[in-house]
């Protein structure tokens, strides 16, 4: 990939190059119960993993809403998840509470977020995004399309290629899944 491939997504003095990224096309079953193609940018050595997990997520019929690079989002996080956007690479930081500075593994193109409103991300009273608040009690939400629980198919896919889940976390979320666990 190149640097204006990426767009806003991508910077100088991000901690992985262009060359160091891949964009791959998967299918999946959307939210209108019919396929769909979409892109996700990762990581070169995630391509082998994510294509496990998307063959195996469209084998289990998990529903995603949306696929599409931040880089058609501008750059902008919060923009993504508030259109229900499934999203893998994107340089910045992690959210954090405590101030300290850190690359996002989403920087490194070892993370994706998977339907963020179904799945939020959730610290305290603070929700991201907004649109999710609705899906913070998890055992109501259970069962409905596209929603990440411990033992469902979705967090499964993930599990099997080694992938973490961050609804685990003491500040869950719900949407993260990265190679290394954070």
């Amino acid at each position: 990939m190149t640097a204006a491939d990426l767009g806003a997504s991508w910077r100088p003095g991000c901690p992985v190059g262009p060359s160091g990224l891949r964009r791959l096309t998967v299918t999946f079953h959307g939210f209108d119960g019919t396929a769909h193609t979409g892109e996700l940018v990762v990581a070169t050595g995630a391509v082998r993993a994510l294509s496990r997990v998307f063959g195996s997520l469209w084998a289990s019929g998990v529903q995603v809403r949306s696929i599409r690079p931040v880089s058609e989002f501008g750059g902008s996080d919060d923009s993504s998840m508030a259109a229900d956007n499934t999203s893998a690479f994107n340089c910045r930081e992690a959210v954090r509470s405590d101030n300290v500075h850190t690359w996002s593994q989403h920087a490194y193109g070892v993370a994706i977020d998977v339907n963020p409103r179904e799945n939020p991300y959730v610290e305290g009273g603070r929700v991201l995004p907004p649109e999710g608040r609705a899906y913070t009690n998890r055992s109501a939400v259970a069962g409905q399309p596209g929603v990440a629980t411990a033992g469902g198919p979705l967090v499964g896919a993930f599990a099997s290629v080694g992938w973490g889940w961050g609804g685990r976390w003491s500040s869950p979320d719900y949407q993260h899944f990265s190679s290394t666990g954070r």
